[in-house]
Parts: C-alpha cells; sequence; structure tokens
C-alpha cells in the first residue's frame, strides 16, 4: 500500500511532461550548463593568488584563456544549432523607442567585467528604485534625473570658475567622544562633543574608477578644565585622499590627515593613513591599515599639578604613532550598516585593539561608534604605562542630506572609504 502513492506521483509527473511537451508556447528551455573545465573557471571569483598571478600572466597563460572562451562560444553556438538552447526574443524588453524596459529597482550593467571587479561607471539605477542613492526619482534634482549620482541640476559652484559639485557622498556628523593620552599628563582624561563633515565623490570622471574623499572634525573637550590647567582644548582634523571600491577583489586607498590640537600647548602635526584589503564576494573583507608619520612637535608649558602650589615645567618632543593593523570588516543585515574589527601594533612596541560600526536607523540618519586602544608597555618614565596609555571611545549621529536613505548611502561606490581622523587614528607619543 505503501508503494501507491509514489506511483501515483510518477504517473502525475509524466503526465505533466508530455503535456508540457505538447503545449505550442512552450517556455524557452534553460541553457545546458558546460562542462567544469569550461564554466566553473569563469564564474568562480579568483582567490588573491589568483589575482595576483594574472596580474604577471605568461602569453602562453593568455593563449589558454583565450583558447578556453573560443571553446565555450563554440559549444553555446552548437546547442543553439541543435535545438538543444533556444535563442531569447530580447524585443520584448524594448519599447517602441528602442530603449531597455527594465524593472523598477534593477541594476544594469551595461559594460565589462574585469577579474570579477565591476566598474563603477558601468551600473546605474533607474530612476526611483531603492538603489539610487542621490536622484529617488529627482526629487532632489529638480526631476531630472537620469543616472544614479548624476543629475541635471547638480550644485553649480562658479569661483573662479564653474563646475559642478556632486554630493550624493555627504555626511554630516555629531557626537560625544572621550580619550586619554601622553599629552594628558598621565592625569584626567578628556571629554568632549565632536562634529565634522565627510564628503567622497568621483576622481575626474567615473571612467578612472577611482574615488576622492575630503572631510574636516572638529572637537571642543575638557570644557571646565583639567586637575592642571583651566583651560579648554580644541581639536581640528582635517583628512583628505584616494581610495577605490570594488564588489569583490583588492579594494584600498590613501589619505593625509592633519591634525591641530590647541591646549595648555599648541600642536600641529601630520601622517599617511592607508588600508588595503580583499573583498570576498561573500560580502566579507579582511585586509591591513596603517599610519605613519616622522614629524615631531615640542612643547614646553607651565602646569600646575594637583595638590602643588608652584608650576611645574611640562617640556618634550611628541610624534603621531606608527599603528599596524589587521582588520575584518563585514556587512550587517541591517542595509547599508557595516563592522570592522582590528588588531595590530605600533612601532613602540605597544598593542592595539579597536572596532567600528555604522547601523543606519532612519532614511537619512546612522549611529556610528568606534573605540580604540593602544595597550602600554611596562617601563619607567616616558615609559610609564599610566603616561603612555591612549585610548578614544566615540558615538555620533550620522545625517545624508542628499541620500534618500542611510542605507542606500552604504552601497555607493564613491562613499568615504575612510572615516575623518580623530583621536584614535590620530594619537602622539612622546619621543624623550
Amino acid at each position: 500500500m505503501r508503494v501507491f502513492p509514489c506511483i501515483l506521483a510518477l504517473l502525475t509527473a509524466v503526465c505533466g511532461g508530455v503535456v508540457a511537451d505538447l503545449a505550442p508556447a512552450a517556455e524557452p528551455r534553460e541553457p545546458a550548463k558546460l562542462p567544469h573545465t569550461v564554466t566553473e573557471d569563469f564564474n568562480r571569483p579568483p582567490s588573491p593568488a589568483r589575482a595576483i598571478r594574472s596580474l604577471f600572466s605568461t602569453d602562453q597563460d593568455r593563449v589558454f584563456a583565450a583558447r578556453q572562451r573560443v571553446a565555450r562560444a563554440s559549444y553555446v553556438a552548437s546547442k543553439i544549432q541543435a535545438g538543444d538552447i533556444q535563442p531569447v526574443d530580447y524585443s520584448v524588453l524594448s519599447e517602441s523607442a528602442g530603449e531597455p524596459m527594465p524593472m523598477e529597482g534593477e541594476i544594469i550593467m551595461e559594460g565589462p567585467a574585469i577579474a570579477g571587479i565591476h566598474d563603477p561607471m558601468t551600473y546605474h539605477t533607474v530612476p526611483g528604485s531603492p538603489g539610487c542613492s542621490s536622484c529617488q526619482g529627482g526629487s532632489h534634482c529638480g526631476g531630472d534625473c537620469d543616472t544614479c549620482g548624476t543629475c541635471g541640476t547638480c550644485p553649480t559652484i562658479c569661483f573662479p570658475v564653474c563646475f559642478s559639485l556632486p554630493l550624493d557622498n555627504l555626511s554630516v556628523r555629531a557626537g560625544v567622544e572621550g580619550f586619554k593620552g601622553p599629552m594628558n599628563a598621565g592625569m584626567d582624561g578628556s571629554f568632549g562633543f565632536l562634529y565634522g563633515v565627510n564628503w567622497g565623490a568621483p576622481l575626474v570622471s567615473r571612467s578612472t574608477g577611482l574615488g576622492v574623499q575630503l572631510g574636516v572634525n572638529g572637537s571642543n573637550a575638557n570644557l571646565h578644565g583639567a586637575s592642571f590647567t583651566d583651560d579648554h582644548r580644541d581639536q581640528f582634523f582635517l583628512t583628505a585622499g584616494v581610495f577605490r571600491r570594488v564588489d569583490w577583489g583588492w579594494q584600498g586607498g590613501i589619505v593625509y590627515d592633519h591634525m591641530n590640537d590647541h591646549w595648555y600647548y599648541d600642536i600641529d602635526a601630520s601622517q599617511i593613513r592607508g588600508e588595503l584589503s580583499w573583498k570576498f564576494q561573500c560580502q566579507g573583507e579582511f585586509g591591513f591599515w596603517f599610519t605613519a608619520s616622522d614629524q615631531t612637535s615640542d612643547i614646553d608649558e607651565q602646569i600646575t599639578l594637583p595638590g602643588a602650589s608652584v608650576p611645574t615645567t611640562a617640556s618634550g618632543s611628541f610624534q603621531p604613532n606608527n599603528m599596524f593593523a589587521f582588520f575584518y570588516r563585514t556587512p550587517l543585515e541591517v542595509c547599508g550598516g557595516e563592522m570592522r574589527f582590528s588588531g595590530g601594533w605600533t612601532d613602540t612596541e605597544m598593542g592595539l585593539i579597536g572596532a567600528d560600526l555604522n547601523v543606519p536607523i532612519t532614511k537619512c540618519l546612522a549611529v556610528e561608534s568606534n573605540f580604540l586602544y593602544l595597550i602600554p608597555r611596562g617601563g619607567e618614565g616616558s615609559d610609564d604605562p599610566c603616561v603612555c596609555e591612549t585610548w578614544n571611545v566615540g558615538i555620533n549621529l550620522v545625517w545624508y542630506p542628499r541620500a534618500c536613505s542611510s542605507a542606500s548611502a552604504g552601497k555607493n561606490y564613491y562613499r568615504p572609504l575612510f572615516n575623518v581622523a580623530n583621536n584614535g587614528t590620530f594619537s602622539m607619543y612622546p619621543t624623550n
């Protein structure tokens, strides 16, 4: 009796197949998959080792790859000729004007993909779809919006010459932060407010695939002074550089950071910050970031230590920490959110741990949080752990004024790759 249902299901499947074959308007059959040696090597993203080897391919490798492409095309052509594959009539996707008629929200790739890394200029999103971060049906562009990030009425600046200033990837942030470093003289930490802007755009044109970013941060801390000084602490950070984002493969960039720190002293310092990572097709990303500088700043000021009646001279030479860290960055289930964990060291033999997080909370707002801790080594004098301890914790509210949602801002190829420098990514260390 248990066999009867199986026989009945088998007969039903056979009859269904016969009826489908006799139907006058049968659906085109799916193209047959090619053998492993022909298909999988084309569809599978290259590993980092394969990507590096492809940069130094020999003539024999290129000839073999060309033969594979010819064999694949010949195989498909033979299947079509034999009737095993039915050609698809793409004219049904066109209007009378001959233009493609994509579905709402569909992303169209118009150009070639190189080594699995899609050129950002080859993508556009239909206006009105969720993927269009700046246009969204022209609501921000006077109704003239052809492609995502290309608006007919983008802001124009005419001093001294006229040029368009795309603001699609502009973000404005404000929040609080607490931090401490050798400049705190081993005593009070600093707490205050941080605010700033960060902006990204294509470098020259989208055909380059490169982006440029520019951002500034301001910080006001120690609003009621400290135990050894009554001065407020005011800081200014500037970050500018270039980067390249990809769907998968090698991704990275380099920026210049500048800091002005005014407290019981005045310091101006600068550093170079960069990162290089491999972005996996499954969206995870593993890489390495660094900061480097040999600029030295000197201070020679008077401070009054707690319990003392006579001022003490605080003097010394300081330079930015040279930091080196590996990181893993992953997108979150919340659309547009991402999180990164870092671990590494400094050239002064301190350990480094850190993390940063960005989570959209509304259509145009996101919460951004970060921390970094430099683990001091044991010692005396300038190597006293209490003096050298360096940490930063911050939380900010980020506003995307030109993006219809913070989630869509998190998908644009030309959004800034680097956060603007702060007291975590830019910290000083005594050199004597």
